[in-house]
C-alpha cells in the first residue's frame, strides 16, 4: 500500500502521513484506531510496541547524559584540585615576594571559578533530569 492509498483510506494528506513517519507530529487516538483497524492490529499490541520503543530510547538517552555528566565531573574535579593547589602556592609565592607568584595566584582563582561553574552545570543537569 502506498502513502497516497493509505492517506485516501484515512482521509488525510500524504504529507500528514510523511510527518507521522518523520516524527514531526503524531496522529490522534482516533486516527491510531483507524490505522490499527485498517491493518488488523490490536490496539493493545500496538501500544505495547510503542511503549517498548520509548523505553529503549529513554535508556539510550540516559546513558548519553551519564557520559556527559562524567566528562563535566572530570573537569570539575581537575579544576578544583588545580585551583586549590595553585591558589595556595601562588598566594604563598606572592607573599614571599616572588614576581610570578601573582600570575599563579590568578591561575588558581581561574581554576577554582572554572570548577565551580562545572559544579553548577552538573547540578542544573541533575535537576532537569529529576523534573522529567
Amino acid at each position: 500500500m502506498t502513502q497516497e492509498e493509505l492517506a485516501g483510506e484515512l482521509n488525510v494528506t500524504r504529507q500528514a502521513l510523511s510527518n507521522w513517519e518523520r516524527d514531526v507530529n503524531e496522529p490522534d487516538l482516533n486516527m491510531l484506531k483507524k490505522i490499527c483497524f485498517l491493518f488488523g492490529v490490536n490496539m493493545d499490541d500496538f501500544a505495547k510496541e510503542v511503549i517498548t520503543k520509548m523505553e529503549t530510547y529513554e535508556k539510550k538517552e540516559k546513558r548519553q547524559f551519564n557520559k556527559y555528566d562524567m566528562a563535566i565531573g572530570l573537569f570539575y574535579g581537575v579544576g578544583i584540585f588545580l585551583g586549590i593547589g595553585i591558589f595556595f602556592v601562588g598566594g604563598f609565592m606572592t607573599m614571599s615576594g616572588v614576581g610570578w607568584g601573582a600570575s599563579l595566584f590568578g591561575g588558581g582563582c581561574f581554576s577554582l571559578v572554572f570548577g565551580l561553574i562545572c559544579h553548577a552545570v552538573i547540578t542544573l543537569r541533575r535537576n532537569e533530569k529529576r523534573e522529567l
